[in-house]
């Protein structure tokens, strides 16, 4: 396959990020035009030339071994991605933002262990504290925002402001979960993160990153993007696939930050990566991102501070990808051997999880593959097949009417002409089947508790029972 790739002058010279230090002889002889090609024959394999791509980045030491673009940036003008290209990277901003936490905490603005009614008394009382650490470790029990703006048909690429998503989590009168009870990953806690920085420090969360993070570092092509309007000098464009060979714009108007929104290039998270792995610039501070979160059964977290630590190929690794509309973003650190892989794109039917450890498999030292399962490790398959479902006989008219969520502030219709449809959604509609005993269900993600009254009565629908949950649908006969 043919792509294209502009490849960085610093395979040829040196290139330090953060101070002139002497080259060590391991990553001068990483630094190769053997790994050029084998990196362009990774990608070439993923993306034509003309086709929406990525960028990469190796960095060893405070050293570039490899940095480049491939494909295009922006297929109405074919500019082609380079290093310098800039790109929403989605969730890895989320360790970003954990880092101002510990910052505001060093300033003695905020406690990790404290309740964040203290910062946000808006937040409704729950019966249980919730802490800024539960936030930052997914941990809390409050409900997703973005699943709760899907329930309220608002997409990813729809315009919202922060205001509007704070007001959509404050209206909510429950929890998934109690806070400590389980891991389940939710952008809401970082959002609110955002929130508890600009009103501790009279700075908004990009505010406050530039100053302590990104002007330090010298990344001048990285900021917390909380406008969705502002002009970005050197953006990619997200893409999504519309069909063979076919790609459509797909960005976001949504203006929240802290869980994700960071816009950078692969040069300046160089920069960032080089800062944590060196261990110069603030002494402890990947320890700290890195320390340990038990919940209450002492079930101990992989998932830290806005980082995964795990080991791969028998190495310990650090990582974190990230994912929003027609962005895809992945980095893979070898903390070990001060080493990271970074990998950004402009389309979302791109892995770059698989790229990077592909490519750290070319640099990375002493990979020992995981043992392959045995036939005696397998579990034997069983051959039970379940019994067919056997529910109560019901009648669909007697769920029929107007149902509001105070929470979501939101209407849903149940129909029966003879089948029972759930609409609410503009011009969207679903068939609804019984699937137990007072319970209904329609695509995978619609699964709906039916409440009653003493006489037997519908009153409500409860929404979920998985995450997001408990999210209650009072009745209303229709007129």
């Amino acid at each position: 396959m043919k792509y294209w790739v502009n490849l960085s002058l610093c395979l040829l010279i040196s290139a330090p990020l953060l101070a002139q230090q002497a080259k060590s002889a391991p990553v001068e002889e990483l630094r190769t035009e053997t790994l050029v090609k084998e990196i362009e024959d990774i990608v070439g394999l993923l993306i034509e030339e003309s086709e929406p791509g990525c960028a990469i980045s190796i960095v060893k030491e405070g050293e570039v071994l490899f940095s480049s673009g491939f494909g295009m940036s922006n297929l109405d003008f074919d500019i082609p991605n380079t290093e310098e290209s800039i790109f929403r990277i989605a969730s890895i901003s989320k360790h970003l933002t954990a880092c101002c936490m510990l910052f505001l905490e060093e300033e003695n603005k905020v406690k990790l262990d404290t309740d964040i009614r203290e910062y946000l008394p808006e937040i409704p009382d729950y019966g249980k504290k919730i802490t800024i650490r539960h936030l930052l470790h997914h941990t809390s029990g409050l409900r997703e925002y973005s699943s709760l703006m899907t329930l309220c048909d608002i997409s990813e690429d729809d315009g919202w402001s922060k205001e509007e998503a704070l007001a959509l989590i404050l209206r909510q009168q429950g929890l998934d979960f109690w806070p400590g009870e389980k891991f389940s990953y939710c952008n809401s806690g970082y959002f609110l993160c955002s929130i508890i920085c600009e009103k501790v420090s009279g700075k908004t969360l990009r505010e406050y990153a530039h100053e302590k993070i990104f002007i330090p570092l010298g990344m001048k092509n990285t900021h917390f993007h909380d406008d969705s309007s502002e002009v970005v000098k050197n953006r990619s464009t997200g893409y999504s696939p519309a069909g063979k060979g076919r790609y459509q714009i797909s960005e976001t108007g949504l203006d929240m930050v802290g869980d994700g929104g960071l816009y950078t290039n692969v040069l300046d998270f160089g920069l960032w990566t080089h800062a944590l792995l060196a261990d110069e610039w603030k002494p402890g501070l990947l320890n700290k991102l890195l320390q340990d979160f038990n919940l209450i059964d002492g079930t101990e977290l992989d998932y830290k501070l806005g980082l995964f630590e795990s080991t791969w190929m028998s190495q310990r690794t650090v990582s974190h990808g990230g994912a929003w509309v027609g962005y895809r973003s992945n980095l893979l650190m070898f903390p070990d051997q001060e080493l990271s892989v970074i990998c950004f794109s402009n389309r979302s039917n791109f892995n770059p999880a698989r790229v990077n450890r592909q490519v750290a498999r070319l640099v990375a030292k002493n990979l020992a593959p995981s043992k392959e399962p045995t036939e005696n490790d397998r579990p034997e398959r069983s051959e039970k097949k379940d019994s067919p479902a056997s529910y109560p006989k019901w009648d669909p008219t007697d769920y029929v009417g107007l149902y509001v969520s105070d929470e979501l502030q939101v209407s849903w219709y149940l129909k029966s002409n003879p089948q029972l449809t759930l609409t609410g959604w503009g011009d969207k509609s679903y068939s609804i089947k019984q699937t137990g005993k007072d319970q209904l269900g329609g695509p995978r993600w619609l699964r709906l508790k039916v409440k009653r009254d003493s006489s037997g009565k519908v009153t409500a629908l409860e929404f979920g029972d998985g995450v997001p949950s408990g999210i209650l649908f009072k009745r209303h006969a229709l007129n």
